[in-house]
């Protein structure tokens, strides 16, 4: 199915590119797993607490409430309500947050100005198409905050920020580095909405306003693409799916509702809340999944389950193992599980496994190599398109 939207776009965006996680050094595979598993419980807090302390209200009003001044100063209004005021496009960017970096590539079309990171983004980097795409992100500092956003306030002032991103529900370490004079902007874990407003943000303060627009465009357009295919079905139609976010571990409410639907698919685990819950195999046998998917932030693989490798659980009498249904969630220029601007891809590519017939002439191949083409403006060779898809049931 080839994309319309990619193609009326193309004269507005192709220009630009995207994506962004960085970081310097190395990491065993040890060490990945455990930042990779400290990712998972992050993200479930982030979206518990922030969601719990935000009303409608506040969260419509930090939308469009950004602003550039006529002086030239920028105003923004962060995800905590909290009106920041910057002295013009700032040119030293810090961030705690771990997809963040590549969301503000995807905006400013490059990382130049983003001079500290998340160490933890380097377990994406190393398995992202973005290595190719920009190399020179290795080169960000990473000393200043571990891989639970606690920030090293005089490893911090070193790298003379002119503004840093935190999770709105870090208050003491928003508190100690505003205390040390530094400008922070809080931003919210979990929607499409809160996606948004992050890039609204970030093109506001970099001086992309009509670039962020046009993500924002074609991120709902290409969903309405695969909306538009799935209309005529019923949700007896759907996919009996299990997204196992770790071992015996299952998401049920946060993001992946919305993937799920977006590509027609039901989640047994839908009714309980959070994204990293404790099950057993006999709760697995009674939920029964068609289809398994493992999350990204994880090292489990669908060789595990469908080689029956995992001591003391047998999975081989579940239908999505017993039909080779078991699928590891992609990394293109960042984990597809958390909101970013490749969750299009990510919905098509669900949509893809759960209804062949009805995407029998979509080739994701061909889908995101047009995705990085017109939007990054970069060619992904037949071996960095293997690496993002070709692996998805190893």
């Amino acid at each position: 199915m080839k994309n319309k939207v990619f193609k009326r776009l193309a004269a507005l965006v192709c220009s630009a590119m995207l994506l962004g996680t960085t970081a310097c050094g190395s990491t065993t595979a040890d060490t990945a797993a455990d930042t990779a598993s400290s990712e998972v419980v992050a993200s479930t807090e982030a979206t518990e607490e922030s969601t719990s302390g935000s009303s409608e209200e506040e969260t419509a009003s930090t939308e469009n409430a950004s602003r550039v001044n006529e002086d030239g100063t920028i105003t923004i209004v962060d995800q905590l309500g909290k009106t920041i005021e910057l002295d013009g496009v700032p040119e030293r960017v810090v961030t705690t947050i771990m997809p963040f970096p590549y969301i503000f590539y995807a905006v400013v079309g490059n990382n130049d100005n983003l001079v500290g990171c998340n160490p933890s983004s380097i377990v994406a980097y190393n398995d992202s198409a973005l290595k190719y795409m920009y190399p020179e992100l290795a080169d960000a500092s990473t000393d200043f905050v571990d891989t639970s956003f606690v920030v090293n306030v005089e490893e911090l002032i070193k790298l003379q920020p002119d503004v840093v991103f935190q999770w709105n529900y870090m208050d003491d370490e928003i508190k100690k580095m505003e205390d040390a004079g530094i400008k922070v902007i809080a931003l919210q874990y979990g929607s499409i909405e809160d996606l948004e407003t992050w890039i609204q943000i970030i093109a506001t303060m970099m001086g992309k306003e009509e670039r962020g627009q046009e993500l924002i465009q074609y991120f709902h357009e290409s969903v309405d693409e695969v909306d538009a295919a799935l209309a005529d079905l019923s949700e007896e139609d759907y996919s009996n799916v299990l997204i196992l976010s770790d071992d015996m571990k299952v998401t049920g409410t946060g993001f992946s509702s919305y993937w799920l639907e977006h590509s027609g698919a039901v989640n047994p685990a839908g009714d309980l809340s959070g994204e990293a819950l404790n099950i057993n195999m006999e709760q697995v046998y009674e939920w029964n999944p068609s289809i398994i998917y493992i999350g990204n932030f994880t090292d489990l693989q669908p060789s595990d389950l469908l080689e029956n490798k995992l001591e003391g659980e047998d999975w081989s009498v579940v239908d999505a193992v017993q039909n080779g249904q078991v699928y590891k969630i992609p990394i293109g220029g960042y984990r597809w599980d958390p909101p970013g601007v490749e969750t299009p891809l990510m919905i098509k590519w669900l949509a893809k496994i759960q209804h062949p017939e009805a995407f029998e002439d979509m080739d994701m191949y061909e889908e995101v190599r047009e995705f990085y083409e017109t939007v990054y403006d970069f060619e992904l060779t037949d071996e960095m398109l293997d690496e993002i898809l070709g692996d998805t049931q190893n």
